[in-house]
């Protein structure tokens, strides 16, 4: 839906975060003046002038027949609101919708970015490498300020957008109408209570790439096809008029043993590469393969690489403390991402693990394996994944010893209190990881702030002092 469509109509923001009053903002700046009604939760009274909310037991009664609702991405398809919506009818949108019809009316180049984790690095080190090329490009999606808030610039400036997407986000987009171009990274169970089950959250993110129009390329995780394949949501055989790339596979672009490959060719090693692990090394794999389709040249990948530092809370090195290595991998919200915290550092390269948070219900056997795999002599159980970590651990360790080092594990009621035991647990010299394998909002209002606040347990310990 264009702007121009809405310019006249009365709005329901279904939401106000920062996304909801970007779009009212740019709406009011192309001179919206119709009725504007908000609903959702924890709303503020900090509303803009000229919109006025309503509460959830009356709002559809406020709606009229020619009401269109802009909802955020947060609202799931089980929240009672949007069931409501649902039921009423009437014309629906979102901000990604809205920037992706203006963007795709103005002929302006869209990447589409999706993982399970890796995107934001994904698309920032595709951004890098398309600027190192002398392209003009603009990151945009769940990094940072609200799309729709640079959508003015953007329209004079006319880089190409790489624009990073959820799987909320994928949801939404309807077919053919999407990015012209796709990036299709790893896939593995997130979010699961916002989608309902693990089908629907494959679904969802399987839309990108139908959302893909004729002519466009996709450029996907090898392992990914394959996942999507298990579950019935391959590209329909009749989308011939796109192009699809399997990454991440010996017989395209790779990372094995040093070495960047194309096939068979050698490219380069990923010597002065700053961000560690395999995943990162499959993320920039994704990212040139799309740079390259759109000019830019090995000269251009090495450059950006090597200048990459990474992005905070992704295996964030927060400093040498008392002779210990501090990561803070607050990102991590889900064993597999703890796992390629683990493989990233190499065996033996952990020596304590800080691990836990709320709990969805994930299988953790795969984390319980790495901590064998990668010899993790301590490991430090949070609330309340923690205790489902320790019982699977309990549980395996009965079974066969875990793994050629005995891994100990321990109990702590809180961050702080965890931070203060690995200070004590972990060698001089050694590493201590915070990968929680787990969401943070039992706590948090975000991984961010799980963070931070891990950074803040750190310089409390009054004990250390930077060396």
């Amino acid at each position: 839906m264009r702007i121009s469509t809405l310019i006249n109509q009365p709005i329901l923001l279904l939401g106000a975060g920062k996304e909801g009053l970007a779009t009212l903002a740019l709406l009011r700046s192309r001179g919206h003046q119709a009725e504007v009604l908000v609903a959702g939760d924890h709303l503020t009274d900090s509303l803009p002038d000229g919109a006025r909310a309503i509460p959830h037991e009356t709002f559809l009664q406020s709606l009229t027949k020619h009401t269109v609702a802009i909802r955020s991405p947060g609202f799931s398809p089980h929240h009672p609101l949007r069931m409501a919506l649902n039921r009423w009818g009437g014309e629906q949108t979102t901000a990604t919708k809205i920037m992706l019809a203006e963007l795709n009316a103005a002929q302006i180049d869209v990447i589409g970015v999706t993982a399970s984790k890796g995107k934001s690095t994904t698309s920032s080190m595709l951004t890098q490498m398309l600027q190192e090329s002398g392209r003009k490009a603009k990151l945009v999606g769940n990094i940072g300020i609200p799309a729709l808030s640079q959508l003015d610039e953007i329209l004079q400036d006319r880089p190409i957008v790489v624009m990073e997407m959820s799987s909320y986000q994928c949801d939404d987009l309807p077919p053919q109408q999407g990015p012209k171009y796709a990036v299709f990274g790893r896939l593995f169970p997130e979010h699961l209570d916002w989608h309902g089950d693990l089908q629907h959250y494959y679904a969802a993110k399987s839309k990108l790439l139908a959302s893909i129009p004729d002519g466009g390329q996709a450029f996907v995780d090898a392992l990914t096809i394959q996942t999507l394949d298990l579950h019935g949501l391959s590209l329909p055989a009749q989308r011939t008029k796109i192009t699809v790339s399997l990454i991440n596979t010996p017989q395209g672009l790779h990372f094995a043993s040093g070495l960047f490959f194309d096939g068979d060719a050698p490219l380069c090693s990923d010597e002065g590469m700053l961000i560690p692990g395999q995943h990162n090394r499959d993320n920039a794999c994704l990212a040139f393969a799309t740079a390259r389709a759109l000019g830019a040249e090995l000269k251009d990948f090495q450059k950006a690489v090597r200048q990459f530092s990474g992005l905070p809370f992704r295996l964030q090195y927060e400093g040498e403390y008392s002779g210990i290595h501090w990561i803070n991998d607050s990102i991590s919200t889900a064993p597999e991402a703890a796992c390629a915290a683990l493989e990233a550092f190499g065996k033996g390269g952990t020596a304590t693990l800080i691990v836990g948070g709320q709990d969805r219900g994930y299988d953790y056997s795969s984390l319980i394996e790495s901590i064998a795999m990668f010899q993790v002599p301590h490991v430090i159980l949070l609330p309340e994944s923690g205790h489902t970590i320790g019982k699977l651990a309990q549980s395996a360790s009965l079974k066969k010893p875990i793994g050629p080092v005995s891994t100990l594990f321990h109990s702590a009621q809180s961050l702080s209190d965890a931070v203060q035991l690995a200070a004590k647990l972990t060698p001089l010299g050694s590493r201590c990881v915070f990968s929680p394998a787990a969401p943070s909002y039992h706590q948090w209002s975000g991984f961010e702030a799980r963070g931070k606040d891990y950074r803040s347990c750190i310089d409390l310990l009054t004990e250390l002092k930077p060396s």
